[in-house]
């Protein structure tokens, strides 16, 4: 499936919302944080965006910051229906070398502690640098090529 997956910065914004909000909604529910679309929109404006696309249909959203050390994983959305398929192996492989082109240290993320791709995030190397009963940012240090 991987060889139908691309990564494009055009993006419907409608779409990216709907997806996160739909995506979030039950982390969001359970730990009784409202969801705010002027936040999305705010933080929207200031992340570099990407659609995830299969096949030229767009399945999912990648939300990326970048500060002078640092890439951060803003936003990672798959539509549910195609999640555990690989997709998410994939974006992250591409964020991970992405960052290194780019001579960032370390790709960094917050997630919901319930949240099962935390699993998916070990998996690429992250740890947990901080958390509380909620949420934990994830650090993965990156070694630059040579």
């Amino acid at each position: 499936m991987q060889e139908f997956i691309k990564l494009t910065p055009v993006i419907d914004y409608e779409f990216a919302l709907e997806l996160t909000r739909s995506n979030m909604n039950f982390y969001y529910q359970k730990h009784n944080i409202q969801w705010e679309d002027h936040c999305f929109a705010t933080n929207w404006q200031k992340s570099e965006n990407f659609g995830v696309y299969l096949k030229n249909q767009c399945i999912g959203v990648l939300r990326q910051e970048h500060d002078l050390q640092a890439t951060y994983l803003a936003d990672l959305q798959i539509k549910s229906d195609l999640q555990g398929q690989g997709i998410g192996n994939f974006i992250l492989n591409y964020v991970k070398q992405l960052a290194q082109i780019r001579k960032k240290n370390l790709v960094s993320l917050v997630v919901f502690l319930d949240n099962p791709a935390l699993f998916l995030y070990q998996r690429h190397g992250f740890s947990i640098t901080q958390k509380n009963e909620v949420l934990a940012r994830m650090e993965c240090p990156l070694t630059q090529p040579s």
